[in-house]
């Protein structure tokens, strides 16, 4: 349509244009009202889910932090117990981590989540902290961040060998890299009955420049006591150890001994006999070792016998053949004060003080007497630790801090 005039033609397309682009105020707010709408329901949706996940995380390290503490009365909260030295760096990441995602919550979820997130952070710090305090306190060193990411404890060895010609008789060999090295002969614990493994430690043991032997022995049955067997044997692997470490590639003249639980006590009561010459064995010439270093071990037999958690007791039954109001005579025998002597070797003795098995109690009276007696013995106190809170996982708080602690002692008595 042709415009009858310019005046015309400006006028159209002042007052038409505009009206193809404008859009009416009512219609703007609804569409950025809907856009407004949609992101701020997913920011919801997203911190509702957030904290959500943070709960879920935090219920978990919360209920295994709970039991942990608890008195080990049942098996449930002995084993929680004993997992703290190996599960308490992950818990501690967990728990962070779902500290971190309740804080993005909102809500009651919010507040809910951070207060189980917080709750569950305590028990893992405080065994963490103490744990590392006190193993850098006596000469060991613990990598947070190794603890963080624990491993199997599966390992192999590399020979196995025989000491003598009985059926249980037999050693497995550890081969560090180099030759001439110091010498490690690990007695196994297991309540006498069992054969209780921790190949990562000696595995590891042997990768830090050791030679490590570890015998097996006679284990107990509850009709056949072995604590007339038992430490015969061990004597015997001792004396193999030592007329044999040469071939095998250690130095000889640079043997120690170490024990966890029953074996603990077992390898103070050959290292404490040999020195004082009232140990001998059929199989060799016996003389006591440079150093010993002993894990939560059975020092007071009596005093596991009387343990009734778990069963814990009848363990030292099947030893011994029964009771101490039976045995007197066995029970003295088998004691670790009965073979204190001035002349014993440096020794250092590690235990949690939440040991279920092994009264820590019967542990200090043993320290006290070997130290009133001229012994140089070192004892760690590990809090909030279970029996064998090492054993349990690769890399982790008790592990690091067995290995770490085991090596300077051992090292500084070669």
């Amino acid at each position: 349509m042709a415009c009858p005039s310019p005046a015309a033609a400006c006028l159209i397309r002042i007052t038409i244009a505009p009206s193809r682009t404008m859009i009416p105020p009512t219609t703007a707010l609804e569409y950025g009202g809907r856009v407004a709408d949609t992101k701020g329901s997913r920011h919801s949706w997203l911190r509702t889910a957030s904290g959500l996940v943070g709960l879920v995380l935090a219920v978990p390290v919360l209920a295994w932090s709970v039991a942990a503490i608890l008195p080990s009365h049942h098996a449930l909260t002995f084993v929680s117990s004993v997992l703290a030295g190996s599960l308490a760096v992950p818990a501690l990441v967990i728990a962070a981590i779902a500290l971190i995602l309740a804080l993005l919550g909102r809500g009651g979820l919010r507040m809910t989540a951070v207060v189980i997130s917080v709750m569950a952070l305590i028990i893992p710090t405080s065994v963490t902290a103490s744990t590392m305090w006190v193993t850098d306190r006596a000469g060991g060193w613990i990598n947070v961040f190794s603890a963080a990411a624990v491993s199997s404890m599966a390992d192999h060895p590399d020979e196995t060998v025989r000491y003598g010609s009985g059926p249980d008789e037999t050693a497995q060999i550890y081969r560090p890299r180099n030759h001439d090295t110091p010498v490690l002969v690990d007695i196994h614990g297991g309540g006498w009955n069992t054969n209780a493994t921790m190949p990562a430690t000696l595995r590891w043991f042997s990768d830090h420049g050791w030679l490590v032997i570890r015998p097996s022995y006679t284990l107990a049955s509850k009709s056949h006591p072995t604590w007339d067997i038992a430490p015969k044997q061990v004597a015997c692997a001792w004396a193999w150890s030592l007329s044999h470490a040469k071939e095998l590639g250690g130095d000889p003249t640079r043997v120690s001994i170490m024990g966890d639980s029953a074996g603990g006590g077992m390898a103070i009561n050959l290292a404490y006999g040999a020195a004082s010459g009232k140990l001998t064995s059929s199989c060799g010439p016996v003389r006591a070792p440079k150093s010993v270093l002993a894990l939560y071990p059975t020092v007071d037999v009596a005093a596991v016998q009387s343990v009734t958690t778990l069963g814990a007791g009848n363990a030292a039954t099947k030893y011994t053949g029964g009771t101490p109001e039976q045995f007197p005579d066995r029970y003295r025998a088998v004691n670790s004060s009965t073979w204190i002597t001035a002349k014993a070797p440096p020794t250092m003795v590690i235990q949690g003080n939440h040991d279920t098995f092994v009264p820590p109690s019967s542990v200090r009276d043993f320290v006290a007497r070997a130290r009133q007696a001229g012994v140089d013995i070192t004892h760690v106190q590990l809090p909030m630790l279970n029996h064998a809170f090492d054993a349990q996982a690769r890399d982790s708080l008790g592990f690091q801090a067995v290995t770490s602690l085991g090596q300077t002692f051992l090292s500084e008595h070669q």
